[in-house]
């Protein structure tokens, strides 16, 4: 969930190739005009993870994959849309084919790296808020982790930025992540519990098909968005204090 996208990036070159050719194969699956950031990488223990933000799939890939045969790409593709169960097998295969030499073959598409989650803050326990959500909600039925996102390093001052990712959800990690700054005083509990609803929502819903577009917030999803209790006074908050949570 943010206020605005944030710009894109320049890319070396082999990742600039393979990004054409990806395109060109989510292209044709889908009408979306999704922006498609990828970026290679030597992690022998994450291939491959897949970011699904409004309008941008984020990429981390290892380098191998600048070599692999359409075939692979055009199950990549079907991947980064939906992690479908034959795409993430001919993945899986050409990962154990090319990583051999490198470590052992995961079983599934989902990082071995360890998450560390961090969800007690110094003002607010998102472990808490989610629990209550969960069971006051969903009845207990979202299975996922939670944690504060990385604060920056360097001095403690704030500055202004233009846009904000106040949360997100990784479907691959079922992992939800908030941004450090609703980490304040000042920041009502009630808004930061109105964050963690909407990236809950993301795993209730999914992200469907509506008309040959992938929909991020189908219409099912903004009809349970309204029933958190908080709904008006927390879009009425972040209308008055949107300036503040720019600064961090």
């Amino acid at each position: 969930m943010s206020m605005s996208s944030p710009k894109p990036v320049a890319k070396p070159r082999a990742a600039e190739r393979l990004q054409r050719r990806l395109s060109q194969h989510i292209g044709a699956l889908c009408s979306d005009a999704a922006t498609l950031d990828i970026r290679l990488t030597n992690n022998r223990s994450t291939m491959l993870s897949v970011r699904r933000e409004p309008g941008r799939y984020r990429l981390r890939l290892h380098h191998m994959f600048v070599a692999a045969s359409p075939q692979v790409v055009a199950a990549l593709g079907r991947y980064v849309i939906h992690p479908e169960a034959e795409a993430s097998a001919t993945l899986d295969a050409f990962i154990a084919e090319r990583s051999a030499q490198l470590q052992p073959v995961r079983e599934s598409l989902r990082r071995s790296t360890r998450i560390i989650e961090r969800p007690c803050g110094q003002h607010h326990d998102l472990r808490a808020i989610f629990d209550e959500l969960n069971a006051g909600y969903f009845g207990g039925a979202i299975d996922a982790k939670i944690t504060w996102g990385r604060r920056k390093r360097g001095d403690d001052e704030l500055r202004p930025h233009k846009t904000l990712t106040m949360g997100s959800y990784s479907v691959e990690d079922r992992l939800i992540r908030i941004h450090p700054t609703l980490d304040r005083p000042d920041v009502p509990r009630y808004y930061v519990a109105w964050i963690v609803y909407h990236e809950m929502l993301h795993q209730k819903h999914g992200i469907p098909e509506l008309g040959g577009r992938r929909c991020y917030h189908p219409p099912s999803f903004l009809a349970e968005e309204r029933l958190f209790d908080e709904y008006e006074l927390a879009h009425r908050w972040e209308r008055q204090h949107q300036h503040r949570l720019l600064m961090y």
